[in-house]
């Protein structure tokens, strides 16, 4: 799938008159005859800068960190929980604040020299640069130890349409580790990595963490570079720390975070990195935090999910906080405002070859080269959420122009509007993260209808923050005693105040304890490679 980093065909083979008479019929023009030959040497002209272009050499990104081993896939015996696609190794710096802890990278991001796969049977590209974040991690001393498994191009809630079979919670292997990010929720919480990245574009990193009983927190839109990512959409994707506590997250999102001219990410200024780290030990005293009561609803949420929160709540109380109920009307259509405007952003991130326009961050000319492919070659195997995107995203394109993603693009400005007026109220707002504990997972082959079904029912707390841009942290609210699975509570803060999330974090933590829930089986899960 590699392409010369020099030209990349030579020159740009010019249309003819007849080529331009269907171009223009695409774009509802009705060209003459005469108009068509304008037209063609028009382009001619205009195509000189594009071959120009082509002539120009690529600017290439130095690689600070050297030794790498791209590693191999992992056996079923190695990896019990399905938690890696493959193992790698890339040595970090000699020294820095994470000097000696490992990490396992979600596999849609870029590592230089180590494929990434998308957990697709679509092929897969090599990228030779590394994420931003994967830098910032090596930098600090933390090295790459495996790309962990996902569901197939990070669409869906479960882990089941992962093409290298799902990823089995660490808790209870008959169960989802979540997703999309499952292979780096169970990677973590079975001690096979200390700390994993995930990326969160409805609540694919928090839903690992609250099925699996780990933290993680969905930052601040813009905060962490997206750089290096398998796009879905710049206003949503979020590269997420995860870890085993609240103050390993915190270091880790230390790390991570601040301004990069390489992401593509467009926010109005440039974010400085958190210091979250600092604030662990400050308390939640004299804070206001509100209770978001469309994300506590006896009829949304489970009994044992439930019952933890309000411990948590009773938790913050206890330690100085004043808690108390509030309403955000547009919660609960959260999941109908993203889904339309996923059929029309997703759709048009997949008609720019997955690159995404209207930014000026650092574009992968390979990678954009091979999404091309894959997207003309094999679309027949993308997963049934990306099926839905692509065919629903041109339909409503074609037949009602871009009207509903007006409308959807004013009531998510409209949510975002409701989350900030709670803020002038409250310091912090809490929901649970997930409305129920892991689910058990399918023992057979699904169909898409199944798959597309199973893949939103957790998502209801979770995807407003997408919309909003808001902070939002997942912690370990307890146990469910029906189930024996662990429980979470999601933390939200104004934009840019991620740190304070971690004040109230550390809070529940020493109240609920680190990773609750029963012990990891010690079973090779069924299923294959």
């Amino acid at each position: 799938m590699a392409m010369p980093r020099g030209r990349i065909r030579g020159f740009v083979r010019r249309p003819t008159p007849e080529e331009v008479t269907g171009l223009g019929a695409a774009e509802y023009l009705n060209l003459t005859e005469r108009e068509a030959e304008q037209y063609a040497r028009i382009l001619d002209q205009t195509f000189a800068g594009v071959d120009r272009v082509d002539e120009l050499p690529a600017p290439t990104p130095p690689l600070i960190y050297t030794d790498r081993d791209p590693g191999g896939p992992v056996s079923d015996t190695d990896d019990p929980f399905h938690a890696f696609i493959r193992r790698c190794h890339v040595k970090g710096a000699a020294e820095g604040v994470l000097n000696g802890l490992t990490v396992g990278v979600k596999d849609n991001l870029a590592v230089a020299g180590v494929p990434v796969t998308n957990a697709s049977r679509t092929l897969s590209y090599t990228p030779t640069t590394d994420a931003v974040v994967v830098s910032r991690l090596l930098a600090a001393g933390a090295d790459i130890v495996g790309k962990t498994n996902l569901d197939d191009f990070s669409t869906s809630g479960t882990g089941e349409s992962s093409w290298y079979g799902p990823a089995r919670n660490a808790v209870d292997p008959t169960r989802s580790a979540g997703g999309s990010s499952g292979g780096s929720g169970s990677a973590v919480r079975s001690g096979a990595v200390d700390l994993a990245i995930g990326v969160d574009e409805g609540g694919s990193a928090r839903i690992p963490a609250s099925f699996n009983g780990i933290v993680s927190i969905k930052p601040s839109q813009g905060l962490v570079p997206s750089h290096g990512l398998t796009y879905m959409d710049h206003t949503i994707d979020a590269v997420c720390p995860m870890a085993s506590t609240v103050e390993l997250t915190a270091r880790m999102l230390d790390v991570m975070s601040g301004h990069s001219d390489r992401d593509p990410q467009w926010v109005r200024g440039k974010p400085s990195p958190t210091s979250a780290a600092a604030t662990l030990g400050e308390g939640v005293a004299g804070l206001r935090i509100g209770v978001v009561t469309e994300g506590r609803d006896p009829g949304l949420c489970e009994p044992g999910v439930l019952a933890a929160f309000e411990s948590s709540c009773a938790a913050l109380d206890a330690a100085g906080a004043t808690v108390s109920p509030v309403s955000i009307p547009l919660w609960t259509d959260a999941w109908a405002i993203e889904t339309t405007l996923l059929l029309h952003l997703a759709w048009l991130t997949a008609q720019s070859d997955g690159t995404g326009y209207s930014h000026l961050g650092e574009v992968d000319v390979e990678r954009t080269h091979a999404f091309g492919l894959v997207r003309r070659m094999e679309a027949d195997s993308f997963p049934p959420f990306f099926k839905v995107w692509l065919m629903g995203g041109r339909y409503l394109h074609d037949k009602y122009f871009s009207t509903y993603f007006a409308k959807a693009a004013n009531l998510r400005r409209a949510l975002m509007a409701q989350i900030d007026a709670a803020f002038g109220q409250f310091d912090l707002l809490v929901t649970p993260t997930t409305p129920q504990v892991a689910p058990v997972l399918l023992d057979r082959p699904a169909e898409d209808p199944e798959l597309l079904a199973r893949g939103t029912t957790m998502v209801a707390n979770t995807c407003v923050l997408n919309l909003s841009g808001h902070p939002a942290l997942a912690v370990p609210s307890g146990v469910d005693p029906e189930t024996a699975m662990p429980t979470s509570i999601q933390i939200i803060a104004p934009l840019w105040q991620d740190a304070l999330t971690f004040r109230a974090g550390a809070v529940i933590e020493d109240a609920a304890g680190v990773m609750p829930g029963g012990a990891a089986a010690d079973v090779a899960p069924a299923g294959s490679r």
